[in-house]
C-alpha cells in the first residue's frame, strides 16, 4: 500500500498455453472456447502452482553465521512450491 492507503497491485503473465503471443498492448488473447455447448458435458478444475527463485537453506545461513564450510554435498539453496485449492467446475445438469 501506500502513503495514502491504496493497494498498488500488478499482474504479470508468466506463463500461457497454446500458440498465443501477447498484443502491443502486453496482454494475451483470450484462450478461447473448447466447450461443446450442444452436449454441455465439459468438466474442468484451476489452480495456481507458483515456484519460488531459489533461497538460502538453513545450512548456507549457519555456515556463515559459525564461519565453516558445508559437508560437501550439502545442499544450500532451497526453492518451495506452493499450490493452491483447485476451483472444480461442474456445469448443471439439464
Amino acid at each position: 500500500m501506500n502513503a495514502k492507503g491504496e493497494l498498488q497491485e500488478k499482474i504479470y503473465d508468466v506463463s500461457w498455453g497454446g500458440d498465443r503471443k501477447p498484443g502491443k498492448d502486453g496482454k494475451f488473447p483470450p484462450v478461447g472456447s473448447t466447450v461443446d455447448v450442444a452436449n454441455a458435458t465439459e468438466r474442468a478444475f484451476y489452480y495456481v502452482r507458483v515456484i519460488e527463485i531459489p533461497t538460502p537453506r538453513w545450512t548456507a545461513y549457519d555456515a556463515k553465521r559459525f564461519g565453516v564450510q558445508p559437508l560437501p554435498g550439502t545442499s544450500m539453496t532451497l526453492q518451495e512450491r506452493a499450490y493452491t485449492s483447485p476451483i472444480w467446475y461442474t456445469p448443471a445438469a439439464r
